[in-house]
């Protein structure tokens, strides 16, 4: 039973060394990523109603297989989590597992389906339920190497771009106060409060600028051009945090795939023994 398990926790860890499991883990792994892909095509699909109807059937049975392979395979994870050393005591270090984020959307994934199967809801809190589907989408960052990797990046700059956000987010407030006291006599209806004014505030920041809403006063429009180079500032910021991150993680990867020779004793050492991720 305890090889059963190693075996399976390797082949959906995608940590195997072994030659016959590295295949079997390659197809699960093409398996599972086609069958999401597949997800979030029938749930984009499905909103045509000429499409839901002449595909019907095929909808139908996608959601079962794919409900059904899902569903396993969170059953199997959780019950291989306890190998992990994070997870260890049987009961409770399961529990831990199936409270971290991507079991936690595992289980979003696949709870719509029995919920339409066993149970009958409004038609609308039918609608909500299906959506979670798509979350099916985020399963890809176990299986895809550069969806890893954005994950990576987002994580390892979370500080940085929590502060940048935050600033953005004081800039937006600051700016829909002081536009509402500047506009509001002049376009009463266009700036009829702080949080409409907020709508002009994110159009102005991100420099898209749509045009309905425009302030026609001098200090408006100073405010306005003051607002748009500042929100070009603070936008570029997060591309330049990702970029500096993206490029850390693909020096780490290389170093990590790269074979190093000791120099007393010549021995091939793997990259991935030096660097852990």
């Amino acid at each position: 039973m305890a090889t059963i398990k190693a075996t399976l926790s390797s082949i959906l860890e995608n940590n195997s060394k072994n030659t016959q499991l590295v295949w079997l883990t390659r197809i699960v792994n093409y398996l599972i990523v086609v069958l999401v892909l597949l997800n979030v095509l029938a749930v984009i699909f499905q909103t045509e109603k000429s499409l839901a109807i002449d595909y019907k059937t095929f909808f139908i049975v996608l959601e079962f297989i794919s409900a059904a392979f899902f569903t396993i395979e969170y059953i199997i994870r959780v019950w291989v989590s306890n190998l992990h050393r994070s997870y260890q005591e049987p009961f409770w270090g399961r529990l831990k597992y199936m409270l971290t984020p991507m079991a936690i959307i595992d289980l979003l994934s696949i709870l719509p389906f029995y919920f339409l199967l066993f149970t009958a809801f409004d038609l609308r809190f039918i609608s909500i339920l299906r959506f979670f589907r798509i979350l099916r989408i985020f399963k890809l960052r176990r299986y895809s190497q550069a969806v890893h990797t954005v994950w990576q990046v987002i994580v390892d700059k979370k500080e940085e771009l929590i502060i940048n956000f935050a600033t953005i987010l004081v800039l937006l407030v600051i700016s829909s106060c002081l536009m509402y006291y500047i506009e509001h006599d002049v376009q009463p209806k266009a700036f009829s409060s702080i949080p409409a004014t907020m709508w002009w505030s994110v159009s102005t920041l991100t420099t898209v600028g749509y045009g309905d809403i425009v302030p026609i006063t001098t200090f408006g429009k100073l405010l306005s051009a003051c607002i748009a180079m500042l929100g070009i500032a603070m936008f570029a910021l997060p591309a330049a945090l990702l970029s500096s991150g993206f490029t850390e993680q693909i020096k780490n990867q290389r170093r990590r795939n790269f074979h190093y020779s000791c120099p007393h004793c010549q021995a091939k050492i793997d990259g991935k023994d030096l660097f852990n991720a």
